[in-house]
């Protein structure tokens, strides 16, 4: 009885495949812009995303942000790593134009805190 056949050598070829998978899995789970935290983003800023992504994704949008501290150097500099243009900062808020995918990844980092999708006020 060859090794391949016998049960011993299933199971090992199962288990081997299986680490594969897993292995492949956690590599497309870490790339691209899976990592997003669409919880931190307003409704209209979610259904703005979804909407660019099916058509246009690499259009502007303009949003603001808040986040858990006042922004300094080091966090504006991660907020500009995502690819957005960050137009404005007081305290702890900002604003900033990007695109579906640098408005993902700036849901990501972990001191902002909320997105809202930016909204052109009437003054009367």
């Amino acid at each position: 009885m060859k090794i391949k056949d016998s049960p011993e050598g299933l199971f090992i070829r199962y288990l081997s495949i299986l680490m594969v998978t897993l292995f492949t899995m956690s590599i497309i789970n870490c790339s691209g812009s899976n990592d997003y935290s669409p919880e931190k983003m307003d409704t209209a800023l979610q259904q703005k995303i979804t909407n660019l992504e099916n058509t246009d994704p690499d259009a502007p949008v303009q949003f603001l942000g808040k986040c858990s501290t006042a922004v300094d150097a080091e966090m504006e500099a991660k907020l500009r790593s995502t690819g957005i243009s960050v137009e404005s900062i007081v305290k702890d808020i900002f604003t900033a134009t990007g695109t579906v995918e640098g408005v993902k990844k700036v849901s990501a980092l972990d001191f902002v805190v909320s997105l809202e999708l930016a909204r052109r006020l009437e003054i009367k």
